[in-house]
């Protein structure tokens, strides 16, 4: 192991430990997974880099719920199509991407009533 991958493992233990709450993830096969997740109501995300390409000038931006999670902590990663249930409220999990540092970026835009 690496020291910086070393060094991410300490840090997402604090992270998790400091503003980690539990969570329960809702797989789609009927199977429930409890978790603890970072989870921000508000989340905001700008790119004037759309689909990797050159600078257009152009911003993109979107404000969303999101919940990180450390991947290698759940049985099995959730995918788009799973809910999550965080702060007692149920959400669609519509996109989930590693954000190379072990945690796994939940986007939750919709709200399951």
């Amino acid at each position: 192991m690496n020291p910086f991958a070393h060094l991410t493992r300490a840090m997402s233990t604090t992270v998790l430990a400091t503003f980690g709450e539990p969570v329960v993830f809702f797989m789609e096969d009927g199977t429930q997974i409890k978790g603890q997740g970072v989870f921000s109501a508000v989340y905001q995300e700008a790119s004037v880099r759309p689909g990797g390409q050159a600078n257009t000038g152009i911003g993109v931006s979107t404000v969303q719920p999101v919940l990180e999670v450390v991947a290698t902590h759940l049985p099995a990663q959730p995918t788009e199509g799973d809910e999550v249930g965080v702060r007692g409220l149920r959400y669609l999990i519509v996109d989930a991407q590693p954000d190379g540092h072990g945690f796994l970026r939940l986007y939750l835009p919709s709200l399951i009533l």
